[in-house]
């Protein structure tokens, strides 16, 4: 069971949260996702850290880069429109990665596809090499997500982040993040459930899935 300190860090519902995707893992059979739907204000960002530049990476490039991110996840990543950016710090070394995408996203932890509103676009798959992880990485990727969005007029960005990891959370409220709403995913056997979805019910794997319709909520950040 979820401890007092759990509890106390969590609050009541990210810590039932937590035991309930662990439970659900512990059954072998089922699934649970509770989001939180992060909006990250563009005008938040910081700025790019001295030494460091990020750019766009296309497929044949970031394949030539030892990165802890199976190719088969890649494919699916550039297949589906996302664009990937590659921060290097002065030695030209590759120390973090981040995938943004405008309009829509498929999200592959659960089967559904996220609709954004106007002017929002969807950031995933931060990564940071390990050995650069105390470093400046962090701060030049979204360095360099802020310059991307500029490009396309855009002013959020959105993410689903599970409402239990305080890391995660934490990091992105210090940009002045704020959370939309919160999402739950629900999967059992071969079928999925959630309440906000159209369908509410889908089978996974199946030909039709599920859409989250985000684009009538209210940006909100700095």
């Amino acid at each position: 069971m979820a401890g007092s300190h759990t509890i106390q860090m969590l609050g009541l519902i990210g810590a039932a949260s937590y035991l309930a995707a662990r439970l659900a893992r512990r059954s072998g059979r089922g699934v649970f996702h509770r989001y939180a739907i992060v909006s990250q204000p563009r005008a938040a960002l910081p700025a790019m850290p001295r030494g460091f530049a990020v750019r766009e990476l296309a497929a044949q490039e970031l394949a030539g880069h030892a990165i802890d991110i199976a190719p088969e996840v890649q494919a699916r990543r550039f297949a589906e429109g996302l664009t990937c950016l590659a921060a290097f710090d002065a030695k030209q070394r590759l120390t973090g990665l981040i995938w943004l995408r405008e309009d829509r996203h498929d999200e592959d932890e659960v089967a559904v596809r996220f609709l954004l509103p106007t002017g929002a676009c969807w950031d995933t798959g931060l990564w940071i090499a390990p050995e650069y992880r105390m470093g400046r990485t962090f701060a030049a990727l979204w360095a360099g997500a802020g310059l991307w969005m500029d490009a396309r007029g855009l002013t959020h960005s959105l993410s689903r982040i599970s409402d239990y990891n305080l890391p995660a959370l934490l990091s992105h409220k210090r940009m002045g993040a704020k959370v939309l709403a919160h999402r739950i995913f629900l999967q059992l056997g071969g079928w999925q459930w959630s309440a906000r979805t159209q369908p509410r019910l889908v089978k996974l794997g199946g030909v039709a899935g599920a859409e989250l319709d985000l684009r009538g909520v209210q940006l909100r950040g700095a």
